[in-house]
């Protein structure tokens, strides 16, 4: 184990003590996504960006998909936070249209955070009981609460086609093929 010089050494073995690394390294990991996607992120990067040894997030995560899962699941957790918030700050009758514009506004703010939650490939290859296979379906589940309190007659069918709406509008916008505000947006939309 490395040694920190700032660590007492009163005959006792010394040991390294960072505090919260794996917060840091999530930290160091969604701002190095963010700025050059997850395409760019390595492990020893992200040691670099934290300012540890480049063994140091291994500790924490056993490869570079881990961390990026890890990574997934915190955004799909803010994400799910963000729908039920926007869903429960008003009227129930104007509930899904809140959903919906704070469904685009979180892809427009987080364009590489949703790439790596919705286009890498991670939720589909993840696990049936891992923790981000769990945080993305949690994900969907206030949409589709939402749909159907909306319309009792409604079925998944029904809110999958409004998630595929709002996802295709955020990718569209990602990849610069609309450059409407999300406002405008939401005005064409019919939910």
């Amino acid at each position: 184990m490395k040694q920190n010089a700032g660590v007492k050494s009163s005959g006792s073995r010394k040991t390294y003590h960072h505090g919260d690394l794996r917060k840091e390294l999530l930290d160091a990991a969604r701002a190095e996504i963010a700025a050059h996607g997850a395409q760019a992120l390595s492990m020893a990067s992200l040691a670099r960006r934290a300012g540890v040894a480049q063994s140091a997030p291994y500790r924490h995560f056993s490869d570079r998909e881990d961390l990026l899962a890890a990574v997934a699941t915190e955004g799909f957790e803010r994400f799910t936070e963000t729908l039920l918030d926007a869903a429960s700050n008003g009227d129930d009758l104007t509930a899904l249209n809140r959903m919906a514009a704070a469904y685009l506004a979180f892809g427009e703010r987080n364009v590489e955070l949703y790439r790596l939650m919705f286009a890498s490939g991670l939720v589909p290859g993840a696990a049936p009981d891992s923790a981000l296979k769990r945080a993305a379906t949690a994900s969907f589940q206030p949409l589709l609460d939402q749909v159907t309190a909306a319309d009792p007659a409604a079925s998944h069918l029904s809110a999958h086609v409004r998630w595929g709406q709002l996802h295709g509008l955020v990718m569209l916008k990602a990849d610069g093929f609309i450059h409407d505000p999300v406002e405008a947006l939401m005005g064409t939309i019919s939910f």
